[in-house]
């Protein structure tokens, strides 16, 4: 069963405790291999994107 705090956690203390929460519950090579699966990514993709759609409008309409 979960506690519920009614205290905010700061960063460092929020990813310390879902980490303990996710080993308590999977064991530490599985928690790792949990936390594996994600990865933080990078670029601008708000940047990507409009440059991306951009080119399609041109495209779509370039062939009209």
């Amino acid at each position: 069963m979960l506690k519920t705090r009614l205290k905010t956690l700061s960063g460092s203390a929020l990813r310390e405790a879902g980490w303990n929460a996710l080993v308590n519950s999977l064991g530490l090579i599985n928690a790792t291999r949990f936390i594996m699966q994600y990865e933080t990514g990078f670029g601008d993709y708000t940047k990507i994107k409009k440059r991306f759609l951009k080119e399609k409008v041109l495209q779509i309409f370039a062939k009209r």
